[in-house]
């Protein structure tokens, strides 16, 4: 596994919490899974199992005699088949941030993520005692446009042995495709020969994701739905036409949650732990504590809430103008977030005026998420595009009903409740504007008021397997074996 995040080390969203879901998965299938991310400033080691490598691995990233960096490696063992290994190199990732930081995106992540890639690749030779036959890795699984040049680089310049690796590519987010010039190409290692239509060139420029995906065996989104929208205009940020040509090799693999950490059940951060058995009188416990907290009065009114990235694709704008219904109604909302400078202030203007009532957390709180979670009784995610969506998910496990647009992930995850029949575990707005949103919530004022049907659409959520072992399964089954078996016959 290849990855710029991994939960429990440096994460910034759902990618980490994925590559690390679905690595503890296999290993628990018996599957030796070695991760490969940076070693950030920022990052945190959570084990006391770990090592220094003696010596460095060499990461070619340029043609020049000069152009390789030799890393550190710093090795821990995690869990049960699953080991991490930290690429070190202070020069470049020594910094305050990930991807940016309070100065802004950092104009060298081509460099850095070149690096972790080339890294990784050496880590695998060290770690299985070269590529051949009988040796290296089963398969490179890289991650998102950052470790595309896992698969560019095992594929284009390291040697015939490499080239014979199965690989396979997950497509988080579409929207980032690590695009870069011409004069990239050269001074990262990438062939001039693979610079046409068919690899990385795209629409004049080179563009990684691109080049990944037509180099790999098996290109995987994070869910079902989302496998289809990107084949389309909306959806495909100028790459469905290509895509269309690849999907063939493509499957959507829904995303699990990690259902031990994430787990009413044991969870300390919350006021009342509590199972789909017993959950009324805890939850109600958690939601005054959470109005506590959040200086929010009335807590038998229904609260709606917002944990989320404000983010345009998040669709956080498109809620904005129904709160005001929403609190006429009776309701009291929570919103917790960080992103978007024009969004933040946006909502602490809406705290502002409705104070009480409507409670506004500029912030990125893992703790508190846990809390809205237990103490909610809506979350909304209004997302304009998710290609999988997590947070539905969490809410759900935790009891809280989910109230979400119709697009990816959330489509796959959340069906819509229907009264008569007595079915379905959240609501879902028709369209992607505030008029389909308004509705869907007054849908859920009306199901809230029904106190026995209510109560079989929350137990009907948290009874939902969201875990990792369906998702490690499908990734077995439809990715790994087939294209080791197709590598094994050539």
């Amino acid at each position: 596994m290849v990855s710029s995040e991994v939960e429990s080390f440096a994460r910034t969203g759902g990618l980490g919490d994925v590559v690390l879901g679905v690595s503890r998965a296999l290993g628990q299938r018996g599957v030796d899974v070695a991760i490969v991310t940076p070693l950030y400033g920022t990052t945190k080691i959570p084990s006391d199992d770990l090592h220094r490598w003696i010596g460095t691995v060499p990461a070619r990233v340029g043609w020049g005699p000069d152009d390789v960096r030799e890393c550190g490696v710093v090795e821990v063992r995690l869990a049960p088949g699953v080991r991490v290994f930290l690429v070190d190199d202070p020069g470049l990732f020594q910094r305050d941030g990930i991807y940016e930081d309070a100065h802004g995106t950092f104009g060298d992540n081509e460099l850095r993520f070149a690096t972790m890639s080339r890294a990784a690749l050496s880590i695998a030779e060290r770690l299985w005692g070269g590529v051949g036959p009988d040796r290296g890795p089963d398969v490179i699984h890289a991650h998102d446009w950052h470790a595309t040049f896992a698969i560019l680089y095992a594929r284009l310049t390291m040697g015939q042995a490499w080239s014979e690796v199965p690989t396979a590519f997950t497509i988080h987010n579409l929207a980032y495709q690590g695009v870069l010039g011409f004069d990239s190409l050269d001074r990262l290692a990438l062939p001039r020969g693979a610079y046409h239509p068919g690899i990385l060139e795209h629409r004049g420029l080179v563009n990684l994701l691109k080049g990944a995906i037509a180099l790999s065996d098996r290109t995987t989104t994070v869910s079902p739905t989302y496998a289809h929208e990107i084949l389309a205009a909306e959806g495909g940020f100028q790459l469905h036409d290509f895509l269309r040509t690849q999907s063939y090799k493509t499957a959507g693999i829904l995303n699990g949650v990690d259902v031990q950490t994430f787990d009413p059940r044991t969870d300390g951060s919350i006021a009342a732990q509590y199972s789909v058995e017993n959950f009324e009188a805890a939850r109600f416990q958690n939601k005054e504590v959470l109005f506590q907290e959040l200086g929010l009065h009335e807590p038998r009114a229904p609260l709606f809430s917002l944990v989320s990235r404000l983010t345009h694709q998040k669709g956080i704008d498109l809620i904005l103008p129904i709160l005001g219904n929403l609190i006429q109604g009776g309701a009291r909302v929570a919103l917790v977030g960080k992103g978007d400078a024009n969004l933040e202030r946006a909502l602490y203007q809406l705290g502002g005026r409705f104070p009480g009532r409507i409670a506004t957390r500029v912030a990125f709180d893992e703790g508190l998420a846990r809390r809205i979670y237990a103490g909610s009784d809506f979350l909304m995610v209004p997302s304009r595009y998710e290609p999988c969506g997590l947070t539905q998910m969490y809410a759900m496990r935790y009891g809280c009903v989910p109230i979400v647009t119709d697009v990816g992930g959330l489509h796959d995850t959340v069906t819509p409740y229907n009264p008569v029949r007595d079915e379905g575990t959240g609501f879902v707005a028709r369209n992607r504007d505030p008029l389909s949103l308004l509705i869907a919530a007054d849908d859920a004022f009306t199901a809230y008021h029904d106190r026995r049907s209510f109560r079989r659409l929350i137990e009907r959520g948290m009874r939902k397997d969201f875990s990792w072992t369906r998702s490690a399964d499908e990734y077995m089954e439809r990715i790994y074996r087939p294209i080791t078996q197709l590598r094994a016959g050539l």
